[in-house]
Parts: structure tokens; sequence; C-alpha cells
């Protein structure tokens, strides 16, 4: 009775440990993704943006990985 109560609480481990790897390389992932706008949709954002303030709207025309935008977006609703 003891192994089978070793073994179900080790397929748990072994779950939790999987379920922990796939977060830290979506969260890795999400922080290498690159900024794939064209020339023109940075342009768009920045006059889109451009409302907010000029240092706003020249954000927007560098690069962007998402991380960045998420922190940035965290940064501008906090001000």
């Amino acid at each position: 009775m003891a192994t089978v109560a070793t073994q179900g609480s080790n397929n748990t481990a072994i779950i939790i440990l999987a379920i922990l790897i796939v977060a830290i390389l979506a969260v890795g992932g999400v922080y290498l993704m690159q900024d794939h706008r064209s020339g023109s949709e940075r342009v768009g954002d920045a006059v889109a943006a451009l409302p907010k303030g000029v240092d706003k709207a020249a954000n927007k025309l560098g690069d962007q990985a998402p991380a960045k935008n998420v922190e940035r977006n965290l940064k501008d609703a906090t001000n």
C-alpha cells in the first residue's frame, strides 16, 4: 500500500514540474519575442499616441518587444 501512495505523489510532482517548465518557457518566449511591425505600422502607432504626448509617440517608433510593452503600459497606468 505504501508504494501506491508514493507512486501517486511522484506522478503529481512530475506533473507540477512539467507545468512549471512549460510556464517558464512561455515567459521566456515572450521576453525574447521580436517586434515585427512594419515602418508604416510604427508611424501609425506614433500618430495615434500623439495626443498623449510627443514622448509617448516617439516611444512607439522604436522596437517594442511584448514584455517591454507590458512594462511600459503598467508604468503609464500608474502615472
